[in-house]
């Protein structure tokens, strides 16, 4: 049995190698604009983000508005590019009441600044709506994730690491240029909980049924890191005394799952001593800590972290951490890995008990991996 898994292991390795020296990526006029500094981007500086989004579960669509500030850094006369995707629409743009003109290229929209003489800083509003991408298999291949809890309640949120932010809100969809800090106003049925970056700063009534969440981080922040969660959420929290102070730590659960949750994260302050320790104080006392139950694995997302491990230690509760032996084939641009490995210590359980007493040599782990040489 153990000679077939090898031959098919070693099969599909060679065909995933072979596959990949004859798959050639053709980079494209939207990718050109999509990662460059263009010149309609580098004459502006993004400093903030109000965001303002309503989804809506039925029709998987959203519609709302961002009021981006910037700081004007050169005296170029070329026009504004913001990013949206596909499947979303800007409606219209909007300057000191007065409304802009714009034309769309693939993802990129080129709006026409007026350029006063010695402006230093701009605001515009831009209006969208649409039906944004769906998420396929976040959060590596992201979009907006539309699904339901155990009872029925609508539970969204949002991947899009590498996807880009302009999956479902319009920005400048550059890692280099963040806000200096953001605001996110999300508006959902009353009987759900809308939760995001940074403090809870406002919830207030909005049209009969609705509930408008307003959030905000004082810290620059990454356009993808700016998340939406929309669920029938339960939220505790304690305080962890760090490095720096008092770290407010916040956790957002399912209703349905709040014991769980509640056993579970008991592990975060020893996470955040142990972080502290040795790399430093946590980054952003400021805005908290926050952990939110997500319908996928998990995302590092600011001050909002995604959770998504059901309730257990390890990779989905299995151990990572073997030791074994195998083979490997190194290429000149790839790296291909066969082994056998048996779990020999568990790091997350007590001291004491981390270590295996025994191994069942007849149940082996076959792990199969493929990347790139380092």
């Amino acid at each position: 049995m153990i000679v077939k898994y090898i031959g098919a292991a070693l099969f599909f390795s060679f065909a995933s190698l072979l596959s990949f020296t004859q798959t050639q990526h053709v980079f494209t006029h939207a990718d050109t604009i999509r990662g460059s500094v263009t010149a309609e981007r580098a004459w502006w500086n993004v400093t903030h983000y109000n965001l303002q989004v309503q989804f809506d579960y039925v029709s998987r669509s959203l519609a709302g508005n961002n009021t981006i500030s910037f700081n004007i850094i050169s005296s170029s006369k070329k026009n504004m590019q913001v990013d949206l995707q596909p499947g979303l629409d800007i409606d219209s743009v909007m300057n000191t009441g007065n409304k802009l003109k714009f034309y769309r290229e693939g993802s990129a929209y080129y709006i026409q600044w007026p350029h006063r003489q010695n402006e230093k800083k701009g605001v515009v509003t831009i209006y969208y709506h649409g039906l944004p991408r769906v998420a396929k298999r976040p959060p590596w291949d992201g979009g907006v994730t539309w699904t339901t809890d155990k009872q029925g309640n609508p539970w969204i949120t949002v991947t899009c690491q590498g996807l880009g932010a302009s999956v479902w809100y319009p920005c400048k969809d550059y890692q280099g240029d963040e806000p200096d800090s953001a605001s996110i106003s999300i508006t959902v049925p009353d009987t759900l909980v809308a939760v995001s970056n940074g403090r809870l700063r406002n919830q207030q009534p909005a049209s009969p049924g609705y509930s408008t969440y307003t959030w905000a981080v004082v810290n620059p922040i990454n356009n993808y890191n700016i998340i939406p969660y929309i669920g029938k959420y339960s939220h505790w929290q304690e305080t962890f005394a760090g490095e720096k102070g008092n770290l407010d730590c916040d956790y957002w659960a399912l209703t349905e799952y709040l014991a769980q949750a509640k056993e579970q994260f008991t592990q975060v302050k020893t996470m955040l001593t142990c972080f502290e320790h040795w790399f430093g104080p946590y980054p952003f006392y400021q805005d908290g800590y926050k952990l939110v139950q997500a319908p996928h694995l998990g995302m590092e997302h600011q001050s909002a972290v995604a959770y998504g491990n059901g309730f257990r230690n390890g990779y989905r509760g299995t151990d990572l951490s073997e030791s074994g032996w195998g083979l490997r084939w190194d290429f000149d641009f790839i790296v291909a890995r066969l082994d056998f490995a048996y779990t020999l210590r568990t790091p997350y359980l007590p001291e004491g008990e981390r270590w295996a007493d025994g191994i069942d040599f007849w149940d082996p782990v076959l792990s199969i991996a493929i990347g790139y040489p380092f």
